[in-house]
Protein backbone atom coordinates (compact mmCIF):
# COMPACT_ATOMS: atom_id res chain seq x y z
CA UNK A 1 0.00 0.00 0.00
CA UNK A 2 2.61 2.34 1.01
CA UNK A 3 4.86 1.52 -2.19
CA UNK A 4 1.58 2.54 -4.39
CA UNK A 5 1.01 5.89 -2.75
CA UNK A 6 4.40 6.75 -2.80
CA UNK A 7 4.40 5.46 -6.65
CA UNK A 8 1.22 7.92 -7.12
CA UNK A 9 2.42 10.87 -5.53
CA UNK A 10 6.08 10.41 -7.38
CA UNK A 11 4.57 10.57 -11.00
CA UNK A 12 1.00 12.01 -10.64
CA UNK A 13 0.65 13.83 -7.75
CA UNK A 14 2.05 17.25 -6.54
CA UNK A 15 1.58 19.70 -3.76
CA UNK A 16 1.51 18.96 0.39
CA UNK A 17 0.39 15.97 0.10
CA UNK A 18 2.57 14.84 -2.42
CA UNK A 19 5.68 16.09 -0.58
CA UNK A 20 4.18 14.39 2.76
CA UNK A 21 3.89 10.83 1.66
CA UNK A 22 7.28 11.22 -0.22
CA UNK A 23 8.77 12.51 3.00
CA UNK A 24 7.03 9.85 5.18
CA UNK A 25 8.35 6.80 2.82
CA UNK A 26 11.75 8.49 2.91
CA UNK A 27 14.04 6.30 5.62
CA UNK A 28 16.59 9.23 6.29
CA UNK A 29 14.16 11.47 7.46
CA UNK A 30 11.97 8.59 9.15
CA UNK A 31 14.80 7.65 10.86
CA UNK A 32 15.01 11.44 12.34
CA UNK A 33 11.20 11.78 12.82
CA UNK A 34 11.63 9.05 15.29
CA UNK A 35 15.12 9.57 17.20
CA UNK A 36 13.63 13.30 17.47
CA UNK A 37 10.10 12.58 18.83
CA UNK A 38 11.37 9.37 21.20
CA UNK A 39 11.87 10.41 25.04
CA UNK A 40 14.99 9.05 26.59
CA UNK A 41 14.20 7.50 28.81
CA UNK A 42 16.14 4.10 30.99
CA UNK A 43 12.81 1.90 29.75
CA UNK A 44 13.12 0.16 26.64
CA UNK A 45 10.76 0.66 24.07
CA UNK A 46 9.53 -1.78 21.19
CA UNK A 47 8.06 -0.35 18.41
CA UNK A 48 5.89 -2.07 15.59
CA UNK A 49 7.33 -1.62 12.30
CA UNK A 50 4.38 -3.47 9.78
CA UNK A 51 1.69 -1.67 12.11
CA UNK A 52 -2.28 -1.69 11.43
CA UNK A 53 -5.00 0.09 9.72
CA UNK A 54 -4.91 3.02 12.40
CA UNK A 55 -1.28 3.46 13.25
CA UNK A 56 -1.27 4.00 9.12
CA UNK A 57 -3.92 6.98 9.30
CA UNK A 58 -2.42 8.39 12.11
CA UNK A 59 1.06 8.67 10.49
CA UNK A 60 -0.11 10.03 7.34
CA UNK A 61 -2.57 12.63 9.32
CA UNK A 62 0.90 13.94 11.19
CA UNK A 63 2.71 13.54 8.37
CA UNK A 64 0.43 15.81 6.17
CA UNK A 65 -0.02 18.24 8.82
CA UNK A 66 4.00 18.22 9.14
CA UNK A 67 4.47 19.07 5.51
CA UNK A 68 1.78 21.34 5.29
CA UNK A 69 3.40 23.28 8.26
CA UNK A 70 6.90 22.99 7.31
CA UNK A 71 6.24 24.16 3.47
CA UNK A 72 3.85 25.79 1.73
CA UNK A 73 3.91 25.77 -2.29
CA UNK A 74 1.20 27.75 -2.23
CA UNK A 75 0.60 31.68 -3.62
CA UNK A 76 0.31 33.80 -1.17
CA UNK A 77 -0.61 37.29 -1.80
CA UNK A 78 1.19 40.40 -0.03
CA UNK A 79 -0.10 42.01 2.53
CA UNK A 80 -0.15 45.51 3.53
CA UNK A 81 -0.93 47.57 5.98
CA UNK A 82 -4.68 49.02 6.60
CA UNK A 83 -3.26 52.31 7.22
CA UNK A 84 -2.39 52.27 3.47
CA UNK A 85 -5.30 53.53 1.32
CA UNK A 86 -7.81 50.71 3.64
CA UNK A 87 -7.04 47.66 1.13
CA UNK A 88 -5.21 44.92 1.07
CA UNK A 89 -3.76 45.68 -2.48
CA UNK A 90 -0.44 47.27 -3.03
CA UNK A 91 0.05 49.58 -5.87
CA UNK A 92 3.10 48.83 -8.15
CA UNK A 93 3.16 51.37 -10.14
CA UNK A 94 1.54 54.90 -10.00
CA UNK A 95 -0.76 55.75 -13.30
CA UNK A 96 -1.32 58.54 -15.59
CA UNK A 97 -4.50 60.67 -14.27
CA UNK A 98 -6.11 62.30 -17.59
CA UNK A 99 -8.72 64.71 -17.51
CA UNK A 100 -12.20 64.35 -19.54
CA UNK A 101 -12.33 67.40 -21.77
CA UNK A 102 -15.79 69.30 -21.23
CA UNK A 103 -18.91 68.31 -23.15
CA UNK A 104 -19.71 71.05 -26.16
CA UNK A 105 -22.12 73.20 -25.85
CA UNK A 106 -24.95 71.47 -27.46
CA UNK A 107 -24.81 68.23 -25.45
CA UNK A 108 -25.27 69.49 -22.16
CA UNK A 109 -28.22 68.86 -20.38
CA UNK A 110 -30.85 71.67 -20.36
CA UNK A 111 -33.24 72.07 -17.73
CA UNK A 112 -36.88 72.43 -18.88
CA UNK A 113 -38.77 74.50 -15.88
CA UNK A 114 -42.80 73.85 -16.15
CA UNK A 115 -45.08 76.79 -15.50
CA UNK A 116 -46.50 76.24 -11.93
CA UNK A 117 -49.85 77.57 -12.70
CA UNK A 118 -51.64 74.33 -11.79
CA UNK A 119 -50.73 72.75 -8.47
CA UNK A 120 -51.88 69.21 -7.68
CA UNK A 121 -54.05 68.42 -4.45
CA UNK A 122 -57.78 69.12 -3.26
CA UNK A 123 -58.86 72.41 -5.07
CA UNK A 124 -62.31 73.77 -5.02
CA UNK A 125 -63.74 74.48 -8.50
CA UNK A 126 -62.58 78.28 -8.60
CA UNK A 127 -58.97 77.45 -7.73
CA UNK A 128 -59.69 74.91 -10.88
CA UNK A 129 -60.57 77.47 -13.01
CA UNK A 130 -58.34 80.36 -11.78
CA UNK A 131 -55.52 77.84 -12.59
CA UNK A 132 -56.31 76.18 -16.15
CA UNK A 133 -58.03 79.41 -17.06
CA UNK A 134 -60.57 79.89 -19.94
CA UNK A 135 -60.57 78.20 -22.99
CA UNK A 136 -61.78 79.47 -26.53
CA UNK A 137 -65.36 77.15 -27.02
CA UNK A 138 -65.71 78.57 -30.18
CA UNK A 139 -65.22 75.34 -32.99
CA UNK A 140 -62.52 75.50 -35.34
CA UNK A 141 -63.86 72.60 -37.71
CA UNK A 142 -65.44 73.42 -40.90
CA UNK A 143 -68.89 71.95 -42.72
CA UNK A 144 -66.86 70.33 -45.04
CA UNK A 145 -64.70 68.23 -43.01
CA UNK A 146 -67.26 67.63 -40.88
CA UNK A 147 -69.18 66.05 -43.90
CA UNK A 148 -66.30 64.37 -44.86
CA UNK A 149 -65.26 62.87 -41.45
CA UNK A 150 -68.86 60.92 -41.87
CA UNK A 151 -68.55 59.76 -45.00
CA UNK A 152 -68.08 55.90 -45.00
CA UNK A 153 -64.87 54.57 -45.90
CA UNK A 154 -64.20 51.42 -48.17
CA UNK A 155 -61.08 49.55 -47.89
CA UNK A 156 -59.82 46.54 -50.24
CA UNK A 157 -58.72 43.39 -49.30
CA UNK A 158 -55.39 44.58 -48.07
CA UNK A 159 -56.45 47.64 -46.51
CA UNK A 160 -56.01 50.77 -48.01
CA UNK A 161 -58.84 53.12 -48.88
CA UNK A 162 -60.74 53.11 -51.92
CA UNK A 163 -62.21 56.38 -53.51
CA UNK A 164 -65.18 55.97 -54.20
CA UNK A 165 -65.61 58.77 -57.01
CA UNK A 166 -62.33 57.50 -58.82
CA UNK A 167 -63.80 53.82 -58.32
CA UNK A 168 -67.03 54.96 -59.90
CA UNK A 169 -65.40 56.82 -62.99
CA UNK A 170 -63.14 53.83 -63.60
CA UNK A 171 -65.74 51.28 -63.50
CA UNK A 172 -68.24 53.76 -66.22
CA UNK A 173 -64.88 53.96 -67.91
CA UNK A 174 -64.37 50.13 -68.01
CA UNK A 175 -68.39 49.85 -68.82
CA UNK A 176 -67.91 51.98 -71.98
CA UNK A 177 -65.07 50.52 -73.40
CA UNK A 178 -66.48 46.91 -73.45
CA UNK A 179 -69.81 48.67 -75.19
CA UNK A 180 -67.61 49.99 -77.58
CA UNK A 181 -65.77 46.45 -78.06
CA UNK A 182 -68.91 44.57 -78.59
CA UNK A 183 -70.26 46.90 -80.86
CA UNK A 184 -67.01 46.68 -83.18
CA UNK A 185 -67.51 42.93 -82.55
CA UNK A 186 -71.09 42.95 -84.02
CA UNK A 187 -69.90 45.14 -86.65
CA UNK A 188 -67.32 42.95 -87.76
CA UNK A 189 -69.01 39.73 -87.39
CA UNK A 190 -71.49 41.18 -89.95
CA UNK A 191 -71.10 40.41 -93.80
CA UNK A 192 -70.36 42.41 -97.24
CA UNK A 193 -74.18 41.54 -98.01
CA UNK A 194 -75.75 42.78 -94.26
CA UNK A 195 -73.33 46.27 -94.51
CA UNK A 196 -75.48 46.69 -98.25
CA UNK A 197 -78.76 45.85 -96.93
CA UNK A 198 -78.37 48.27 -94.14
CA UNK A 199 -77.00 51.09 -96.21
CA UNK A 200 -79.99 50.13 -98.89
CA UNK A 201 -82.57 50.61 -95.85
CA UNK A 202 -81.13 54.14 -94.96
CA UNK A 203 -81.23 55.49 -98.28
CA UNK A 204 -84.59 54.00 -98.33
CA UNK A 205 -85.87 55.69 -95.55
CA UNK A 206 -84.40 58.90 -96.56
CA UNK A 207 -86.48 58.96 -99.52
CA UNK A 208 -89.59 57.92 -98.14
CA UNK A 209 -88.66 60.81 -95.78
CA UNK A 210 -89.60 63.32 -98.90
CA UNK A 211 -92.33 61.45 -99.81
CA UNK A 212 -96.23 61.76 -99.73
CA UNK A 213 -98.21 59.40 -97.49
CA UNK A 214 -100.32 58.25 -100.34
CA UNK A 215 -99.16 56.46 -103.24
CA UNK A 216 -100.64 55.90 -106.41
CA UNK A 217 -100.60 53.63 -109.68
CA UNK A 218 -98.98 56.47 -111.85
CA UNK A 219 -96.04 55.77 -108.78
CA UNK A 220 -93.01 54.59 -110.70
CA UNK A 221 -90.77 53.34 -107.40
CA UNK A 222 -94.05 51.52 -106.44
CA UNK A 223 -93.81 49.89 -110.16
CA UNK A 224 -90.60 48.79 -110.52
CA UNK A 225 -90.81 47.73 -106.75
CA UNK A 226 -93.61 45.15 -107.64
CA UNK A 227 -92.04 44.48 -110.92
CA UNK A 228 -89.07 43.02 -109.39
CA UNK A 229 -90.96 40.78 -107.14
CA UNK A 230 -90.89 36.86 -108.03
CA UNK A 231 -94.49 35.17 -107.61
CA UNK A 232 -94.44 31.29 -107.77
CA UNK A 233 -97.38 31.01 -109.62
CA UNK A 234 -96.83 33.68 -112.17
CA UNK A 235 -97.01 32.33 -116.17
CA UNK A 236 -95.42 34.81 -117.63
CA UNK A 237 -92.00 34.01 -115.33
CA UNK A 238 -90.26 31.70 -117.88
CA UNK A 239 -90.63 34.48 -120.80
CA UNK A 240 -88.19 36.26 -119.02
CA UNK A 241 -84.91 37.30 -120.40
CA UNK A 242 -83.78 38.29 -117.33
CA UNK A 243 -82.37 35.71 -114.50
CA UNK A 244 -82.21 37.22 -111.28
CA UNK A 245 -79.91 35.59 -108.42
CA UNK A 246 -81.32 36.13 -104.88
CA UNK A 247 -78.28 35.73 -102.48
CA UNK A 248 -74.51 34.54 -102.89
CA UNK A 249 -73.19 32.64 -106.29
CA UNK A 250 -70.62 30.64 -106.21
CA UNK A 251 -67.84 31.01 -108.36
CA UNK A 252 -67.14 29.65 -111.68
CA UNK A 253 -64.73 29.15 -114.54
CA UNK A 254 -64.87 31.79 -117.24
CA UNK A 255 -61.95 31.15 -119.40
CA UNK A 256 -61.53 29.10 -122.50
CA UNK A 257 -63.33 25.63 -122.90
CA UNK A 258 -61.60 23.12 -120.94
CA UNK A 259 -60.99 19.51 -121.99
CA UNK A 260 -63.93 17.21 -122.01
CA UNK A 261 -64.37 14.30 -119.18
CA UNK A 262 -66.57 11.24 -118.87
CA UNK A 263 -67.98 12.82 -115.75
CA UNK A 264 -68.65 16.36 -117.22
CA UNK A 265 -67.27 18.23 -114.33
CA UNK A 266 -66.34 21.97 -114.87
CA UNK A 267 -62.90 23.10 -113.56
CA UNK A 268 -62.18 24.91 -110.35
CA UNK A 269 -62.33 28.71 -110.90
CA UNK A 270 -58.66 29.07 -109.83
CA UNK A 271 -57.78 26.86 -112.92
CA UNK A 272 -54.89 28.34 -115.18
CA UNK A 273 -55.92 26.39 -118.48
CA UNK A 274 -53.17 24.24 -117.77
CA UNK A 275 -53.92 19.99 -118.82
CA UNK A 276 -52.01 18.51 -115.93
CA UNK A 277 -53.38 14.79 -116.47
CA UNK A 278 -51.86 11.65 -118.06
CA UNK A 279 -53.96 12.17 -121.15
CA UNK A 280 -56.38 8.93 -119.95
CA UNK A 281 -59.35 10.78 -121.25
CA UNK A 282 -58.43 11.93 -124.31
CA UNK A 283 -57.83 8.18 -124.99
CA UNK A 284 -60.92 7.14 -123.58
CA UNK A 285 -62.64 9.38 -126.09
CA UNK A 286 -60.65 8.81 -129.01
CA UNK A 287 -61.20 4.55 -128.22
CA UNK A 288 -65.16 5.47 -128.23
CA UNK A 289 -65.06 7.86 -131.39
CA UNK A 290 -63.04 5.08 -133.25
CA UNK A 291 -65.71 2.75 -132.36
CA UNK A 292 -68.36 4.34 -132.83
CA UNK A 293 -67.10 5.52 -136.24
CA UNK A 294 -65.82 2.06 -137.77
CA UNK A 295 -69.77 0.73 -136.09
CA UNK A 296 -71.23 3.76 -138.55
CA UNK A 297 -69.19 2.67 -141.53
CA UNK A 298 -70.31 -0.89 -141.45
CA UNK A 299 -74.03 -0.22 -141.54
CA UNK A 300 -73.40 1.42 -144.50
CA UNK A 301 -71.31 -0.98 -146.17
CA UNK A 302 -73.92 -3.07 -145.53
CA UNK A 303 -76.76 -1.12 -147.04
CA UNK A 304 -74.92 -0.06 -149.95
CA UNK A 305 -76.56 -2.40 -152.03
CA UNK A 306 -80.02 -1.87 -151.11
Amino acid sequence: MSNLQTYLAEKYMSGPKADAILARTAPLKKKRKIAASVPTTSVANLRDEDGGWGAEDQEETEDVSEAVVASDRGFKKRRVAASEEGSGWSVVREGLKRESPPPPEDEKPVVVEEPQGFVGGLMSASQLQKAMGKKDMTPTVTAEEIAQAHETVYRDASGKKIDTKAARAEAARLKREREEKEAQKMEWGKGLVQREEKERERLELETQRGKKFARHADDADLNEELKAKELWNDPAAAFLTKSKAKGPRKPEYNGPPPPPNRFGIKPGYRWDGVDRGNGFEKKLFQSKNEKRRKGLESYQWGTEDM
